[in-house]
This record gives structure tokens, sequence and C-alpha cells, in this order.
């Protein structure tokens, strides 16, 4: 019995101009993935291309240990998804979904449902049209939830939801992680939600991964420096990933080894994951722009 709730081995491909390019990460059961990288990155083409929603050119995708390709009906009845636009006709109520969609999964539970739709003040007798943004959103989450599903795929779940709107829907995924056979991918540009929950991080950008490792190890491994003009050096500068210059001097993203930390002119802090995301990307970019 395998412990991984998703393993992507090679995964590779093309939609027009845009490819995937040997994609390799896995989810352990019990874990929450956080899934980043700026638009046009690749986030959601891959989460299409793991579901098959996008044909593969090769690799291998396997959902508890069982490939999707050839078995997409079993495995598709263990996963839920939640895109970041609500897929259900926005003319029906409710009600008239879970009448719909219920025969297509043996484990649909109508008491999930209406407990989620209670939990998040979703009137199920209301069309969904009449739903805002981010109430449309939390039903899609209620949908992609009810049948039980072992892992659950988010694109932007909280994209639009207030504050108070996004802490329940955090709240609710810690809860459903309480099971630890239970696990979840969260693809979000809302890199803050991901500080609070996740176990994992995985940047992608331009179709490729650029790291996929725990949340901790990854914070823990870099600082976020600020380095006062006088003590820039061609040295420091070649060592740091990513560099912006300031009003006071210049700040970059180092690893813990290169001990700036221990230099008069040097402020280090510890940095958040949007600060990593930004300065990889940078680093990336410097590269392309060089053909590296």
């Amino acid at each position: 019995m395998t412990n991984k709730a998703l393993e992507i081995n090679n995964l590779n491909s093309q939609i027009g101009d845009f490819s995937l390019s040997g994609i390799n990460f896995s989810i352990e059961k019990g874990t929450i993935m956080g899934f980043i990288g700026k638009n046009g990155s690749g986030k959601t083409t891959l989460i299409k291309t793991i579901l098959n929603m996008i044909p593969k050119a090769s690799g291998e995708v396997l959902f508890n240990g069982i490939s999707m390709f050839g078995n997409e009906e079993t495995v598709k009845a263990k996963i839920g998804v939640v895109f970041d636009t609500l897929i259900y006709p926005l003319n029906l109520k409710p009600t008239k979904i879970k009448k719909m969609i219920s025969p297509f999964y043996k484990t649909f539970d109508c008491l999930i449902f209406d407990e989620l739709m209670e939990r998040f003040e979703l009137d199920p007798n209301k069309k969904l049209l009449t739903y805002s943004k981010g109430m449309q959103m939390k039903f899609g989450i209620v949908m992609a939830l009810c049948h039980s599903p072992d892992l659950i795929i988010l694109d932007e779940p909280t994209a639009g939801l207030d504050p108070i709107a996004r802490a329940a829907v955090i709240d609710l995924l810690l809860d459903l992680i309480q099971n630890d056979q239970k696990s979840i991918l969260f693809s979000t540009h809302i890199t803050s939600d991901l500080e609070k929950i996740a176990d994992y991080i995985t940047m992608i950008d331009n179709g490729k991964i650029i790291f996929s490792k725990g949340k901790d190890e990854m914070l823990d491994t870099y600082l976020l420096a600020h380095i006062e003009r006088d003590t820039m050096t061609d040295v420091i500068k070649s060592e740091l990933i990513g560099i912006k210059e300031t009003t006071f001097g210049y700040e970059g993203l180092c690893t813990k080894i290169l001990k700036l930390q221990d230099l008069a002119g040097v402020k280090t802090v510890r940095p958040t994951i949007e600060d990593i995301m930004v300065y990889m990307g940078t680093i990336k970019r410097r590269l392309k722009e060089r053909g590296a």
C-alpha cells in the first residue's frame, strides 16, 4: 500500500506553444501541498493534465498507486476538484444540482451536503446566479467534498473570497486533514493562506517544477537580506538569488549557508513564501534573458 496520494513521474504535455516538461512531484497521504507560480506558469494546465482533461505526451500519474489513464472512472470517484470558475449551470438551484450529481457517486452523502451548506451559510433553494462570486466558490467546495474524496484538488479556491470567507475555507481544509488518509493539492496566489496550512510547497515556472519541498524546510533554508549600499560587493551580488535595488541599498534572497547575517551592514529576516516565489521567479527570468 503506497503512502502517496498523488505521484507524478516525468509528465510532459504540449498545448499550443506552451509545454509542461519533466514534471515530477508527489503528495503524501494526510498532507497539504501548496502549489504556487505566477500567472501563465502552468498551474491550471498541470492540474487539467493530471486529471486527463488535457492529453499528456508522456509520463505517469498515479492516484493512490493507480494510474488515472485507463482507470479514470475508478480514480475520479475518489477525487474532489474545485476550479476558479464554477462548473455548474448558474440558472439551477443547489438542491437541483445535488439531485443531478449524486447518482454518479456511490459515496455521495446528502448529510455532508446539508452540513457544509449550513457551515458556509448558503441557501440551497436560491439559484446560483443569485450567489456572489465568493458564494459560488464556496458551493464548488461543497460539491467537491460531498462524496468524501481521498484527494482534494483546489485551483484558486479562495480567489474572490473576503478574509472571513477565506478563513472559513482554511478552517474546513484543516478539519479535513485531521483524517490522515485525506490529502490536498492547493493551488493559489494567496501565499499567506499556505503559510497557515501547507505542509509542502511546489513551485512551477514556465511549465517546469522549480522546487518541491517541505514548507518549513524551504523557509528555514533561505533568508531575505537587506544590504547597505557600501556593503555590497560583486561576490555577495553573485551569490544572491534575485536582487533589487532599494532606497537604502539592496534586497535579495540568500541561503543561510552564506552567513550574510554575520556581516556588518546586512540585516536578514525569515522570508515569506511570497518572497521566495518572487525572487525565484526573478532569477529564472534573468537566466532566460541571458539565454542560459
